[in-house]
């Protein structure tokens, strides 16, 4: 199992994933528009074969030449160097094309928000190689216009400075550009870079910072610390939809990141009540997941959101009960005859990522119950996390859902997370939620939770407990 190549080779993948010394060095100079990048990329040894940007890039970049004077053309996602190429730098311009229109569904993209302040897609600028120990860490420095600030997912290490991990290039990461400089708050260790993009109407940079702090230390009191030492957050405004956050979603690329859409009239209690911050916070409790298994990758951050929001006091532990029967009510009612496996391969239809999102949800909430239970409270799946954790975690690496739940069981002594896979989502329509809240001592009238008074009563309140930060 992939647990036992983790344990025998921590050591060696930690040593590589903190190399001591940059290889790649890239320089940046922005141009006052936001739009125009004028880039070098240098190494300390010969070129690589190929550098590689998105299937995109080919559209924004131009003008590539090496220091021996040679022009290179970009094919589609990459620039192929002759092998006969002796030189160790290539320069090349950007010129960024980007929405400044219309609602964004989807991962990083280029973006300019009002008319100042510019998202920027990696893909679509970041000529690099394959990751591989030779090539595992850049360095990069940018010249802004002045006024304007940089952020990154990258480790800061001057104004404009800083140094990348070169992770696979197929994982998104968002660069911005902006009128306002970050704000920085710790959280149990944690930096958390916070980058608001354009105006709101209610809410201060101030009120956003403390947004993403309360969200943090909920998610951090799950156990016990935040589970990456760096994120970025970017805050950018939205005037289209109902949903206090419209949109959100997270990026891995050179780090972590998190990049939500706001509403622009949102009121501190009203992001405080919404779920989407603490949920993708959430995602970073475990490593980069194979997208096949989207129901581990949505569901798990579901049913955490719900404990972490009660642990950092932004809802009480009923309002939290209340809102995990309702989705799992909706999920169960969206699928539709179809196994939650089956769903995932129908996420493009109407309604069907609810089943998926819900059910996932279900089954984690089901193998916390589970352990609780069976160890009178003394075992959890966040126990079982931290274990992961500490033993296997690697954010630099990817892993399938069912290598994770085969870790998980490696780490729990028994085949159950496997096990109830099977049953719960490849072959039941949902997972059986009644019976596991009647186990609990919870019943609902209407969407209000009842708790009866039984043994396993103080289950249902260890789950939900509001002790979480210490503030």
């Amino acid at each position: 199992m992939k647990l036992i190549f983790y344990l025998v080779f921590a050591l060696p993948l930690v040593v590589f994933a903190e190399p001591n010394k940059s290889a790649i060095h890239y320089e940046v100079s922005v141009g006052d528009s936001l739009k125009a990048l004028k880039i070098s990329v240098c190494f300390d040894h010969a070129l690589p074969p190929i550098l590689f940007a998105n299937d995109g890039s080919s559209t924004f970049v131009n003008n590539i030449r090496s220091n021996t004077g040679r022009v290179l053309d970009i094919e589609v996602d990459r620039i192929n160097i002759p092998a006969e190429e002796s030189a160790r730098c290539i320069f090349y311009d950007v010129l960024l094309q980007p929405r400044n229109r219309g609602e964004q569904r989807g991962g990083a993209e280029t973006r300019l928000i009002e008319g100042r302040d510019m998202l920027t897609s990696i893909g679509d600028w970041l000529l690099r190689p394959r990751s591989t120990s030779e090539y595992a860490q850049f360095d990069i420095n940018f010249t802004m216009p002045k006024g304007t600030y940089v952020s990154s997912p990258w480790r800061r290490i001057g104004e404009t400075s800083f140094v990348g991990f070169n992770t696979p290039v197929e994982w998104e990461a968002i660069v911005t550009f902006s009128s306002r400089e970050p704000d920085t708050i710790s959280v149990s260790g944690s930096i958390f870079e916070i980058s608001v993009m354009g105006e709101f109407e209610r809410t201060p940079v101030a009120d956003m910072s403390r947004w993403v702090r309360q969200s943090a230390e909920g998610v951090s009191a799950l156990m016990g610390f935040f589970p990456r030492s760096r994120v970025q957050v970017v805050i950018s405004p939205s005037d289209r939809g109902n949903s206090i956050v419209p949109w959100a979603y997270i990026t891995r690329g050179g780090g972590a990141a998190i990049h939500v859409f706001v509403k622009r009239d949102a009121s501190l209690e009203q992001l405080l009540w919404d779920f989407s911050l603490p949920h993708e916070m959430s995602h970073f409790m475990f490593p980069h997941i194979d997208s096949r298994d989207y129901w581990i990758i949505e569901g798990l951050p579901t049913y955490l959101q719900h404990l972490s929001m009660v642990k950092g006091g932004a809802i009480t532990f009923q309002e939290s009960w209340s809102r995990l029967y309702k989705g799992f009510l909706s999920g169960e009612k969206l699928g539709r005859g179809f196994t939650v496996v089956e769903s995932m391969r129908r996420l493009t239809r109407r309604g069907t990522y609810l089943h998926v999102y819900w059910g996932g949800a279900a089954y984690f909430f089901q193998r916390d119950v589970d352990l609780r239970m069976r160890s009178e409270g003394a075992l959890t799946l966040l126990d079982i996390l931290v274990k992961y954790h500490e033993c296997c975690y690697d954010e630099y690496q990817s892993i399938s859902g069912n290598d994770l739940l085969a870790d998980l069981d490696v780490l729990l002594g028994d085949d159950l997370f496997t096990r109830r896979k099977l049953i719960e989502i490849e072959t039941e329509d949902f997972p059986d939620f009644r019976t596991t809240f009647k186990s609990l001592g919870i019943q609902f009238l209407g969407n209000k939770p009842v708790f009866e008074q039984n043994l396993s009563n103080g289950l249902a309140s260890q789950i939900m407990s509001p002790v979480g930060f210490d503030r």
